[in-house]
């Protein structure tokens, strides 16, 4: 009993939600906590401002967790699907993962740290996932972070490319050159990703509205080597400073 007490406030879990049974193998190592909630227990619709719809039916799911010690931790639980009288039938959110993930919140915290210090593949093998359960949660968070990012006040737009890999595989960067951040990532380093950029930019809610009036053709040498190509308008679109550019996470 004090044990699973313990992991309920560990994992700070809430009414109706609680540790249930806890499986421990040291063998294997590996802890799995199972979660549940008292028979005739109500949930929020997550849909509207329904706070207590009865539980339609569930559906039993997993999460990996932040390691115990060195063992891997697995949360299980059957999340269930509520009846609201407005929106019909929806499952709920459950408080420690998103919507369709196989990882818990803080799990996806860890890796985001981790993913922003080294190779995603590195990553992946310090914490035995397969690298592309990790970039599903990279895409998930960039994608978000850029939808709240507003780049309104660009003006001057500096543009590198960098080897992806030993070869011949490029990706063209583009940065805010005031702040510095960067604004765009793109496979290739001809002139069709300034066209992308261009369209990444001016999509709705990011379109630019600094002092350059937005963004201008870019010249065809520009990405053939010559680094002193100029622009359509000045130096509004111009290539990076040589040397290294740095690429921040936080």
């Amino acid at each position: 009993m004090y044990n699973r007490q313990l992991f309920t406030a560990a994992l700070g879990l809430q009414s109706p939600w609680e540790v249930v049974r806890i499986e421990f193998d040291p063998q294997g190592r590996r802890l799995d906590l199972h979660l549940d909630f008292a028979r005739g227990s109500r949930f929020p619709c997550p849909e509207g401002d329904e706070a207590r719809c009865p539980v339609h039916d569930t559906e039993q799911k997993t999460w990996r967790h932040l390691d115990f010690f060195q063992h891997q931790a697995y949360l299980h639980a059957r999340v269930p699907r509520i009846t609201c009288p407005a929106h019909g039938v929806h499952q709920v959110k459950v408080p420690w993962a998103r919507p369709e993930s196989g990882f818990t919140l803080l799990f996806e915290a860890l890796l985001m740290a981790l993913v922003c210090q080294m190779p995603v593949r590195a990553a992946a093998g310090i914490v035995g996932e397969h690298d592309t359960r990790l970039w599903r949660v990279l895409h998930h968070y960039v994608e978000k972070a850029r939808e709240r990012s507003s780049h309104a006040g660009v003006s001057q737009v500096g543009i590198d490319d960098t080897s992806s890999r030993r070869g011949q595989d490029y990706v063209s960067l583009f940065v805010d050159i005031p702040r510095p951040r960067v604004l765009y990532a793109t496979p290739g380093r001809d002139a069709s990703t300034v066209g992308r950029f261009a369209a990444d930019l001016t999509r709705p809610r990011r379109g630019p509205r600094g002092r350059g009036g937005g963004v201008h053709r870019h010249e065809p040498g520009l990405h053939r080597g010559d680094r002193g190509a100029p622009t359509e308008r000045g130096d509004h679109l111009r290539p990076l400073p040589p040397g290294p550019a740095a690429v921040g996470c936080g």
